[in-house]
C-alpha cells in the first residue's frame, strides 16, 4: 500500500519541479529582456527623429510648478538617514 501512495505522488512532485524550473527560466528571460530594453534606451538606437515638444502654455505651467516647489521645505520623511541624517540636503 505505501508504494501506491508514493507512485501516486510522484507525478505531482515531478510537475511541481517542472513548474519551479519554468518559473526560474521565465525570471531569467524577463531579466534578460529588461536588460535589452534598458540598453536600447541608453544607446538611443531606436530613438525617434521627431523632437518631442510641449506647447508654450504647458511649458510655462510646468516651469511655474517647478519654481514654486522651492517655496516649501523638504519634508522630514523624504530625508535620508544616511550621512548623519542630512541626506545630502541642506536647508
Amino acid at each position: 500500500m505505501p508504494h501506491q501512495s508514493i507512485a501516486a505522488l510522484l507525478p505531482l512532485v515531478l510537475l511541481f519541479a517542472a513548474e519551479i524550473a519554468a518559473a526560474d527560466s521565465l525570471e531569467q528571460s524577463v531579466g534578460e529582456e529588461t536588460r535589452r530594453w534598458l540598453e536600447l534606451q541608453r544607446s538611443g538606437a531606436a530613438a525617434s527623429e521627431t523632437r518631442q515638444t510641449v506647447s508654450g502654455p504647458v511649458a510655462d505651467a510646468i516651469y511655474k510648478r517647478y519654481v514654486e516647489s522651492f517655496e516649501h521645505p523638504i519634508p522630514e520623511f523624504y530625508k535620508s538617514e544616511q550621512n548623519g541624517g542630512s541626506g545630502g540636503f541642506s536647508q
